[in-house]
């Protein structure tokens, strides 16, 4: 497409950038985002971006949509629902993967710890609007963003009406009581912690048979060396009522493992916003989960089981972003493994406070997502936006860059998955 074909004056509507068909949090995050849209009838086109590691194509809910347009950016705003050192790769100059002129540019960026990384700031300050996902992520660009325009766009779940247990699939028994611990392994195992889950599991249960910690790794296929973590996870988790699933999953089976499960367990040392936290709450699970960061927007003490924690420095495995060096010296939460236990053996002991932990879970959920998708977070502020020439000029800066950030991206990639291979910390 040649860029003086590309309109200076588009209409209104939304040109969304994002890992569309991926199965990965933030793809989920971005189909929400596109189902919202649709539902209020918002003019859009979706861009399906690769995040890499073979992850494109496992969804298909829009596949048919991103298809059907193949037209360059017809609307006012992009919306980039990709974090913003990652929308720099997509200004290639001699592609036009996105139109600036007279566009609004917005982004939604997830972020797990208290400050932004370095990189992140300049892309964020191109904005003309971030929709932080939560008041955790919102209170981090504020802090490096004071003049920036930040709204808050509160996330929700679509979880499928048929989505039913289903154990034997997980070759789990019927009889049991089945905690579930569930996380991406490009997200950092460290920030996950299924080390805690592990220690509390087997504190509450010493010698009880008919419980089990089921432990859902995801993507450890996607980087070679990922699976050594997995491997130590193994070793760790060796007690025989430890289950550890590597495999594989699409979105659905990974619902279902959920559903199949009686409690969702997350230790994590932070969260930009906890989704599979908010998954299973709407499948009517009790969650335990670390009282601090992204998914207390959502978590109560009347849906769920909060636990305390102490803050630490941050010590990352494998992601290179949290690290000193990009990041700056920071903390995050260390759980109480001495609570999650108690919450543990109180939940396996009374059905009754399963069930009605569980009741208020659903309900908050389905409230939470009815507002989401009324589009009142956000629509009315897509609607107000106007375009403005200083942060275009930003963009165009950013796209005569391209080269060099493309040639850093190669570079810190080659990096991790040396260090990732190596098993060397980040």
């Amino acid at each position: 497409m040649n860029p003086s074909k590309i309109s200076t004056h588009p209409d209104f509507g939304v040109n969304l950038f994002g890992y569309l068909t991926s199965n990965l949090g933030l793809g989920v995050a971005a189909r929400n985002t596109a189902h919202m849209l649709l539902t209020n009838g918002i003019p859009s086109r979706f861009i399906d971006v690769n995040p890499g590691g073979g992850m494109q194509g496992k969804d298909s809910t829009f596949a048919e949509k991103i298809a059907a347009d193949r037209r360059v950016e017809p609307y006012v705003v992009n919306l980039f629902h990709i974090n913003p050192d990652q929308m720099l790769y997509l200004l290639n100059p001699f592609k036009n993967t996105v139109a600036l002129s007279g566009r609004i540019n917005a982004c939604v960026p997830f972020w797990e710890l208290p400050r932004l990384p370095d990189a992140w700031v300049k892309p964020l300050a191109a904005m003309d609007v971030v929709f932080a996902p939560t008041h955790f992520v919102e209170a981090a660009v504020r802090d490096s963003l004071p003049d920036a325009n930040v709204i808050h766009y509160p996330q929700a779940v679509h979880v499928p009406g048929d989505i039913t247990p289903d154990r034997a699939a997980f070759n789990l028994p019927d009889d049991a009581l089945i905690f579930v611990m569930s996380f991406d392994m490009r997200s950092d195992i460290e920030r996950k912690n299924p080390w805690a889950a592990i220690e509390a599991f087997l504190q509450a249960f010493p010698e009880r048979e008919d419980v089990r910690l089921v432990i859902k790794a995801s993507n450890v296929e996607t980087i070679r060396g990922l699976e050594r973590n997995v491997t130590h996870l193994r070793e760790v988790a060796a007690d025989p009522r430890i289950i550890v699933l590597d495999r594989p999953m699409n979105y659905r089976e990974v619902l279902t493992l959920y559903a199949s499960s009686d409690v969702l367990v997350s230790l994590h040392r932070s969260e930009g916003l906890g989704l599979n936290l908010l998954e299973a709450m709407a499948l009517g699970k009790p969650v335990i989960a670390t009282a601090w960061s992204g998914n207390m927007d959502f978590m109560t003490a009347e849906n769920s089981c909060p636990v305390s924690f102490k803050l630490i420095d941050v010590v990352s495995s494998t992601q290179p972003i949290y690290s000193k060096g990009i990041s700056g010296k920071q903390q995050w939460a260390d759980p109480s493994v001495d609570e999650a236990a108690a919450w543990m053996r109180r939940l396996a002991e009374s059905s009754e406070l399963r069930a009605s932990l569980g009741h208020k879970a659903a309900t908050d959920a389905r409230a939470l997502t009815a507002c989401y998708d009324s589009g009142n977070a956000i629509v009315s502020a897509l609607e107000t936006l106007k375009p403005d020439t200083v942060t275009a000029a930003h963009m165009t800066d950013f796209r005569r860059a391209y080269f060099r950030n493309e040639g850093k991206r190669i570079a810190r990639a080659i990096v991790h998955r040396i260090r990732t291979r190596l098993g060397v910390p980040s």
